[in-house]
């Protein structure tokens, strides 16, 4: 039986309470059967954390300790300060483990010692930055029951321009998840410390939470309130109204594109607004064939349709003079046509001739 550093080991038996305590190590020779109780006593500053050794039969959190002996045994008495120190060898990172406290390794026993190495792996969330660098504590796995105190210096230059230095976090990585998750952090922007509980030892590292970054590049919101008719004969016009608004908080200069059933029928280039300012922007067609028009303005959708006859009436149709020629006759009115002929046609062609340029004049302008 022997203690670890921090106390000594004392032993009585039961037969004979009023034995003198001896320290250990030693080696008890005892009767097969004999009883007797061992105690861990602890020096100053020191305290008793469990028995270790081969025995399966005991509880080795018990002190004192009573044994009935069936056969040779091997028991190790430990300590464990009452507040343990661990530092980093840069000094940033500290743990505090107070007294009362239960520190295991990964393998249940009792942890006497902490290892920190620089991580340069995992890459922080997409929504954060690690300021400084990320550690691993190490022995991997190891637990504290009740959690203890990771204290962390920072430096402050570290910290990105668009956070904020109070919203800073310890976060550990979960390797199971891939991904990190932010401790319960207390932040002394004064000392530019931060601390937080933890109940294992894993790799750590100190987040500054960034803004959601933008989506998109910010653009202009566009919005169809009017199509004025929605429903109109062919060749009518039909004006479509679009409510424009710049909802970003710099100004910003847009081109707002009407197509109509996918085809481009008009760009408005170059409209700038100031931070949430609106403007309409008007738009003018006609068609002349029936059906249903999809109109879209930078994405907004609306429709109209043409139905009905063209509400444009065709011209008059005049026949052509006729180039037979007929020989001048008298009536019984006594009408010289011989005469009247030629007047009558010269009428014709004046009103012939300009009803002509009228029509070509129409279809040009169409």
């Amino acid at each position: 039986m022997s203690p670890s550093n921090g106390g000594t080991v004392e032993r009585t038996t039961k037969q004979l309470n009023a034995d003198a305590p001896c320290s250990y190590p030693s080696t008890v020779n005892v009767d097969l059967g004999d009883d007797i109780i061992i105690e861990a006593v602890p020096s100053s500053g020191y305290h008793f954390i469990g028995w270790s050794g081969e025995e399966d039969t005991l509880d080795m959190d018990d002190n004192p300790l009573e044994i009935t002996f069936k056969n040779s045994i091997s028991l190790t008495a430990n300590f464990a300060p009452k507040v343990i120190e661990f530092t980093s060898q840069d000094g940033l990172l500290n743990l505090l483990i107070p007294d009362g406290t239960t520190a295991l390794d990964e393998e249940n026993e009792p942890l006497t010692s902490v290892e920190f190495t620089v991580e340069e792996s995992p890459s922080p969330p997409q929504e954060a930055s690690i300021v400084g660098q990320a550690y691993t504590l190490e022995p991997y796995g190891a637990t504290f029951e009740p959690p203890v105190t990771l204290t962390w210096r920072y430096a402050a230059v570290d910290i990105p321009e668009e956070a904020t230095e109070e919203e800073l976090v310890i976060a550990y990585y979960d390797e199971d998840a891939s991904e990190w998750v932010a401790l319960d952090s207390d932040v002394d922007p004064t000392e530019d410390m931060i601390s937080a509980p933890v109940e294992h030892l894993t790799t750590f590292a100190v987040l500054a939470p960034l803004a959601s970054p933008p989506s998109g590049e910010p653009t202009f919101t566009i919005d169809i309130f009017s199509i004025s008719p929605d429903e109109v004969s062919p060749g009518n016009t039909v004006t479509i109204s679009a409510l424009v608004t710049n909802e970003s908080q710099v100004e910003l200069t847009q081109n707002v594109t009407l197509t109509i059933n996918g085809a481009t029928e008009e760009t408005v280039n170059d409209i700038t607004l100031s931070p949430g300012a609106f403007t309409v922007v008007t738009f003018e067609v006609v068609r002349n064939e029936t059906g249903s028009y999809l109109v879209d303005v930078n994405g907004d959708t609306a429709e109209f349709t043409v139905t009905g006859a063209s509400a444009t009436p065709s011209p008059p149709t005049i026949a052509p003079p006729s180039t037979e020629t007929t020989p001048p006759q008298t009536s019984s009115s006594g009408v010289n046509w011989s005469v009247v002929a030629p007047i009558l046609s010269a009428v014709f062609l004046a009103i012939f001739i300009p009803i002509r340029l009228k029509r070509r004049r129409e279809s040009l302008d169409w």
